[in-house]
């Protein structure tokens, strides 16, 4: 058998293939989700398609971890994985929460409690990218520590000027005051430059991990989390102006990255 080494680990080659079959198959489930979720979802309590979609994230950590295991041995992988793991159960613990504000307590969840576990997923999330790619690539060029700088300051000058534009809409006499703007903008800014820097860490990623003897599950799996980033950002925008709704078509992209993702371990976990 054809293998080849990645830290501690024996890599084996034959088994990194991605099987187009299952990318397939994940492009005809989210499509699938979306007209589910336009046509069919029950948007005013909590509908099956949202225990899915919490399993899911429960199930991505659960595959982190498993490969955090499979990595002993090799202390940078392990902690690495952990963190990805960690990540996807901070996330878990902060969709409680905002299912419970917005479904139970039928308060509009933003701001939320969860949202300290959502800034712990993207802080978890980025240290598992930094980890790996800084193994793989010691020495970053100034093209790849330029690509960590601009897109955050792109992403928060971005934002700042939607506010703006927001506001200059919504503004309307007591129902929306220059405190309430401020407040948007800045609280809105630190899910900016979490989500902004998790996807610049997902572009370096995809850059260095070409060069890995596990490549093609390194992309899949870089290409999964660059999908939840874009996700995200838009659902920060959406919730910026109180437009996301149970039913968005964004959930679809959540849904497809963590398909992905969970594809992309379980092939890490197997050529392991």
């Amino acid at each position: 058998m054809d293998k080849e080494e990645s830290g501690s680990k024996t890599i084996k080659k034959n088994t990194n293939k991605i099987n187009v079959k299952v990318i397939i198959l994940i492009g005809v489930l989210s499509v699938a989700i979306f007209f589910y979720t336009q046509y069919l979802q029950n948007t005013d309590i909590f509908d099956p398609i949202d225990g899915v979609f919490m399993g899911l994230i429960l199930a991505s950590g659960i595959a982190s971890i498993l490969v955090a295991k499979k990595y002993r041995g090799s202390a940078m992988f392990t902690r690495a994985y952990l963190f990805l793991g960690v990540g996807f159960f901070a996330w878990f613990v902060g969709d409680v929460i905002y299912y419970y504000y917005g479904l139970v307590l039928d308060i509009y969840p933003y701001p939320s409690p969860g949202d300290f576990f959502f800034v712990v997923n993207y802080g978890f999330a980025i240290g598992h990218l930094y980890l790996n790619t800084k193994y793989f690539r010691k020495e970053w060029s100034k093209g790849l520590k330029s690509i960590i700088v601009i897109i955050p300051i792109l992403a928060v000058l971005s934002f700042s000027i939607f506010a703006y534009a927001t506001w200059g809409e919504y503004v309307d006499g007591d129902e929306y005051t220059q405190n309430d703007f401020t407040f948007d903008l800045l609280y809105g800014n630190i899910f900016v430059v979490g989500v902004s820097l998790l996807f610049a860490f997902a572009v370096v990623g995809m850059i260095v991990f070409r060069e890995s003897a596990l490549r093609e599950v390194w992309l899949l799996l870089a290409s999964g989390i660059l999908l939840w980033a874009i996700a995200d950002t838009i659902f920060t925008y959406l919730e910026t102006t109180e437009e996301f709704t149970h039913d968005h078509p964004v959930n679809t992209l959540w849904f497809a990255s963590f398909m992905l993702i969970i594809y992309a371990l379980y092939k890490h976990h197997k050529a392991l």
